[in-house]
């Protein structure tokens, strides 16, 4: 019963911390939610995954070689 939303909630995960490498200036939960905000401001649905990358490139996480980086 308990695995349920457990489920639900991972079930909407596009990207997680392993198919990222780094993080030594800011926690990977933090630079994704940061990211993911910014993605508001972004109109054209091309562009966006390129402005997560780079977001959070700037925050010190680079994509593993073969990463899936699904928005």
């Amino acid at each position: 019963m308990l695995a349920a939303p457990l489920f639900a909630l991972t079930a909407c995960e596009t990207t997680n911390s392993d198919e990222w490498t780094g993080g030594a200036t800011t926690p990977f939960a933090q630079a994704e939610r940061s990211c993911r905000e910014q993605l508001e401001f972004v109109s054209e649905e091309e562009n966006r995954r390129e402005v997560f990358i780079g977001c959070m490139a700037a925050l010190g996480w680079q994509p593993r070689a073969g990463a899936s980086i699904d928005l």
